[in-house]
């Protein structure tokens, strides 16, 4: 970090340092921002003190931070525009501006500052922008089925740990949009079954979306029960080698590669062979130690150690001698522990219940796993899984070179983490899902993010508003909903004017500026309620409900059996509701019914308020021809029953 005056030609090495006492605040600034959340890149932040710092001076002299006011904060605005004329730019550090005067606000350092908004827009999202680069960005960002295909092969055919790992982590990135990031988060106890038997995972979402439960697809669920399953069995020991240091400071994990008895002290000195061991040395390296140890019978001596190489670990432990267990123990917590520790972050667990948990060097090609320690593997290492290496000399190979799986023009498949997130939104699209679905799926905080990921060819686009456009008729319901356009009253064959809302189970054309529903989400038993055949999953969630009153009705049968007062009205109107909600699953579930076919139940089996009271007062109230009751009828025969 560079605590430098702005630089035009951005010159790293013609820095001044910036103006006393502004100086030590931006130090300050940037070590708080920092401890409350560490992030790798402050270049932003840095650029916006470097305003701040010349608008000080030029509105008052003097780089003074409690000088701030909202002249400076227009200079800040001013110079942010000449120096920095890319939008994009300039919305990132909006950003990082209203957070500053937020903190120079809330901690009185700037007690009288202006309330200070963003006056710049984000810009437009790379995935709907029109020009080369953009265009070029698309068709490469959106990875092709044959390569998400390719994943679900090679977790499939998986045989070693480090492909099943490895597979089983891709797989958690496939059955919902995520960031890899967010399985860091995982534990093990993470797996979820809702009452309908559906799966679950709990999920930390990032960037502001917090805690949450991503429901995975039918066809992925034994895939993800798998994947978890595989990543529990691996971990399993770095576990053990977390929970043991945590419950047992000051004492080294006795693996099975130490040679020591079991009542070794722990403040005993080591020899080189023993270091070695509880160390998980090379077997060549053992092998030396051993051959020595034969000949000479002393590895205490230096020759001894020196066969161990010159590490600065093995000399920092050597200071004051031959190190104990219980030197190794601190050196091993010092080595692997977090600033949490012993906390997962972002959850309410421990370290050791991370699921993705692992020993240090698990799969390494030449050497042993470190019996005693545990890491959480990075995102970068997950992408190292997805695409080769570029600029070392021996990279590793991915899991697709490992497989000999390659793209269709023979070329080593690339991929990133991110990418099947962008698949996964894309397909979702295409396929009509709703926006705020879609958002909550990916685990968004913001349905205006939806269209970064939508990286359908602009072609294909077009198709679908050239569709919507060249209509020469009103769309029927059915035809309006695959077309994402909004389904109206008369779509559904009442005459009136208005859109109708969208309900689990089809469409409600209760006109809510009348008078609030009264049937509080009793939608299948409604007469305003109608359901479409061929409206996406609203029979499979019609089965669903008709499972759950089922059971309902059962148990109230039992305990209608049993004499339990009451029973035996929850009996009638458990039996009733089931009836009807059977009724429309087979009327939708008929060949007989063609699709777009609009189904509702008879106005007679859901009679209003007003119409019951007069049926109560042995009053018949018939429609004319058009459907409809004179109103003077009815006020005519409330008159007469109040007399």
């Amino acid at each position: 970090m560079s605590f430098s005056k702005y630089n035009e030609k951005n010159d790293p090495y013609k820095t001044d340092p910036l103006d006393e006492p502004f100086l030590t605040f931006a130090k300050a600034r940037v070590r708080y921002t920092q401890s409350v959340r560490q992030v790798k890149s402050i270049a932003n932040q840095m650029i916006v003190l470097r305003l701040m710092h010349d608008a000080l001076i030029d509105i008052h002299g003097e780089a003074d931070v409690l000088k701030t006011d909202g002249l400076v904060q227009e200079k800040v605005q001013e110079l942010t525009n000449i120096r920095y004329p890319k939008s994009d730019l300039r919305y990132r550090l909006g950003q990082q501006m209203e957070l500053l005067y937020a903190f120079l606000y809330e901690k009185t350092i700037a007690p009288t500052i202006p309330q200070w908004v963003n006056p710049w827009p984000r810009g437009k999202a790379k995935a709907e922008r029109t020009d080369k680069e953009s265009r070029d960005w698309q068709q490469e960002r959106c990875p092709s089925l044959h390569q998400m295909t390719a994943i679900a092969d090679c977790f499939s055919r998986a045989e070693t740990n480090e492909d099943k790992y490895w597979s089983s982590v891709l797989t958690l990135l496939m059955f919902a949009p995520s960031r890899a990031g967010e399985l860091l988060s995982l534990v093990v106890d993470c797996l979820h079954i809702s009452e309908s038997g559906h799966l679950g995972i709990r999920w930390y979402g990032e960037k502001g979306f917090g805690d949450t439960i991503k429901w995975v697809p039918e066809v992925m669920k034994d895939a993800v029960i798998e994947a978890h399953r595989r990543l529990v069995e691996i971990g399993a020991p770095a576990r053990a080698a977390a929970k043991f240091a945590h419950d047992n400071p000051g004492i080294f994990y006795r693996h099975e590669g130490c040679i020591t008895p079991p009542d070794f002290p722990e403040n005993r000195t080591l020899n080189a062979l023993e270091f070695a061991c509880a160390m998980n040395f090379a077997p060549s390296k053992l092998k030396l130690l051993e051959s020595l140890g034969a000949r000479t019978n002393d590895l205490n001596s230096c020759t001894a150690w020196s066969l161990l190489g010159l590490g600065k670990w093995i000399k920092k432990l050597r200071v004051h001698g031959n190190p104990t267990y219980q030197q190794l123990a601190q050196y091993t917590l010092s080595e692997y522990s977090s600033k949490d520790w012993p906390s997962l972050p972002d959850t309410d667990g421990a370290i050791w219940d991370s699921l993705l948990l692992v020993r240090d060097r698990e799969f390494h090609n030449d050497f042993k796993p470190l019996d005693f320690s545990w890491v959480i593997p990075s995102v970068n290492q997950i992408n190292w899984q997805l695409a080769p290496r570029t600029g070392l000399k021996n990279p590793g190979k991915t899991i697709f070179q490992r497989f000999g799986i390659v793209n269709e023009d023979s070329s080593d498949i690339e991929l990133t983490s991110h990418e099947p997130r962008v698949w996964l939104s894309t397909n979702a699209e295409r396929g009509g899902m709703d926006s705020w679905q879609l958002a909550k799926w990916a685990g968004r905080a913001r349905i205006e993010d939806n269209p970064h990921y939508d990286l359908r060819p602009a072609e294909e686009r077009e198709a679908q508003a050239r569709d919507i456009m060249l209509l020469t008729e009103m769309p029927s319901a059915l035809e309006a909903l695959k077309l994402n356009l909004p389904v109206s009253y008369q779509n559904l064959g009442l005459n009136r004017i208005g859109i109708a809302d969208v309900t689990e189970y089809g469409m409600c054309t209760h006109d809510y500026a009348m008078s609030p529903c009264i049937k509080g989400g009793e939608c299948m038993t409604c007469k305003d309620h109608v359901c479409i055949k061929g409206m996406p999953k609203t029979l499979e969630r019609i089965k669903q409900l008709e499972e759950r009153v089922a059971s309902q009705f059962e148990k109230a049968k039992v305990d209608g059996a049993d004499g339990t007062f009451g029973a035996d009205r929850w009996v009638t109107h458990l039996g009733w509701k089931l009836v009807h909600i059977k009724a429309q699953r087979t009327r939708l579930e008929s060949d007989d019914t063609p699709d777009g076919a609009i189904l509702c139940i008879p106005p007679e089996h859901d009679p209003s308020p007003i119409k019951r009271a007069l049926e109560q007062g042995n009053y018949r109230v018939s429609p004319n021809e058009n459907g409809l009751v004179d109103i003077s009828t009815v006020v005519a025969l409330l008159e007469e029953n109040d007399a």
